[in-house]
């Protein structure tokens, strides 16, 4: 596995944490790093199961893969409909 991309998955380590912490305080900024979390993600393991991986067919990983994208995208078309219940950066008060 290349160096980058164990730099990735440790990172998540925190950021997932993180991007779970603001979304509990209703920060906006949890829901858009959510967002670049998880579609992070399902790209990095999009990397991993189907460059690296030279096996055929279908997978463990594969299919975990498929769930991460599955929620990447189901959030990312959540964010219209979530982000008015949120606080803006920086302010207290939830969006107009």
């Amino acid at each position: 596995m290349p160096m980058w991309l164990m730099w990735y998955f440790s990172s998540l380590t925190v950021f997932d944490p993180l991007a779970a912490l603001l979304l509990a305080l209703r920060r906006l900024e949890g829901l858009l790093l959510g967002c670049v979390v998880l579609a992070s993600d399902a790209v990095a393991n999009g990397y991993a199961n189907y460059v690296l991986d030279t096996a055929v067919g279908i997978t463990p990983g594969r299919i975990g893969q498929a769930i991460i994208t599955v929620l990447a995208v189901a959030l990312s078309a959540a964010v219209p409909r979530v982000a008015p219940w949120l606080h803006r950066p920086g302010r207290l008060g939830p969006l107009p």
